[in-house]
């Protein structure tokens, strides 16, 4: 028995575990992304748990982070936060910069050594944007309020030095669109809205094909954060079973749930790699949230179990995993708001 409990233990140990810190003069961090040269973008603000760093109206910025340590990007002049959403593998970030005064967020751009470069706005529209992806050739997709107060799916190319907006419209009878992701091919996906109180919203997937409703679970709604390059879109959608969401994904074959961790009622989504891996997190017993891995061989895994016993680590959110399978996300250490970085063992 106690052979036995010793290699269970020893197998549960899968992923050492290491916390980002923060950057200098804040708190606390959140990971977002994580690149394929072990770069990883985020954001640091001076939350306290429970809040979720980078999710409140308070002064945050965003970051780049590396073996050697941090990098602030800062933000746009006139605004007190940022958040870097993805970093691609030349280094480039795309995210998030916002007023938290006006409320009022802007897209940007950011390209080693810096500055932090604004995107610009659809025209007439109120300075609203917001970037989300970038593609390995510099393609940003996000979205930009639209002269009557609609909000669009757009891109963003350069050209001569500048970027240049491009409107990608909306799905039919849907005022308000929001890109999430693009992959290499120029697929995007995101979440479409039909009505402003958001009672009605499905995810979506754009293509040289066309545009698709990827529907719900039935009598729920429906979003989508991310797809791979085999065009397999993540998100969550509710259900009668699960009216606060669950994950799913869109394979071109249909909506196919995977599920919560032992005694969890919801789950939410964060990733799905080339692998076909998905992150992200899912209520347990007594209702915390607890970041997991996915893969149709092994089913739903909680990450808190394959990281060591007494670590003083929760960790609550997986965001991404890199080809070498290193993930990053958000968690608790010893109850301090923290980023963290998971390496394989070998």
């Amino acid at each position: 028995m106690l052979a036995l409990l010793f290699v269970t233990t020893a197998a549960a140990q899968k992923y050492s575990v290491t916390a980002l810190g923060a950057l200098p003069g804040f708190t606390s961090s959140y990971a977002d992304d994580n690149n394929n040269t072990g770069l990883v973008t985020g954001c640091s603000d001076n939350s306290v748990y429970p809040a979720v760093p980078c999710t409140t109206n308070i002064a945050a910025d965003a970051f780049l982070w590396s073996s050697n340590g941090f990098q602030d990007l800062h933000h746009l002049s006139g605004d007190d936060q940022s958040i870097g959403y993805v970093v691609n593998d030349s280094g480039v970030v795309v995210g998030s910069s916002a007023n938290t005064t006006t409320g009022v967020y802007h897209g940007f751009v950011w390209t080693n050594p810096g500055p932090m470069v604004g995107l610009p706005d659809l025209p007439g529209g109120s300075g609203y944007t917001f970037a989300t992806a970038i593609t390995s050739k510099g393609v940003i997709v996000g979205e930009s309020a639209t002269s009557n107060g609609d909000e669009h799916v757009v891109s963003w190319t350069k050209s001569q030095g500048s970027y240049h907006i491009h409107n990608e419209g909306c799905l039919p009878s849907a005022p308000y669109c929001y890109a999430d992701d693009i992959d290499e091919s120029l697929q995007v996906t995101g979440t479409a809205y039909f009505f402003n109180n958001n009672s009605k919203y499905h995810a979506f997937l754009w293509s040289k094909a066309g545009r698709k409703d990827l529907g719900t679970l039935k009598g729920g709604n429906s979003y989508a954060v991310w797809l791979n390059n085999s065009g397999t879109v993540v998100g969550a959608s509710t259900s009668s079973k699960y009216p606060n969401g669950v994950v799913v994904y869109w394979d071109g074959t249909g909506i196919h749930p995977i599920g919560t961790l032992r005694g969890g009622t919801s789950s939410a989504p964060g990733f799905i790699s080339d692998a076909g891996e998905i992150l992200g997190d899912s209520t347990v017993t007594g209702g915390a949230d607890h970041a997991f891995i996915w893969t149709k061989a092994a089913g739903m895994q909680d990450l808190n179990n394959m990281i060591p016993k007494k670590s003083g680590w929760v960790l609550h959110h997986a965001s991404s995993i890199g080809n070498s399978g290193q993930i990053v996300g958000y968690g608790t250490l010893n109850g301090i708001n923290q980023a963290f970085l998971l390496t394989p063992k070998q």
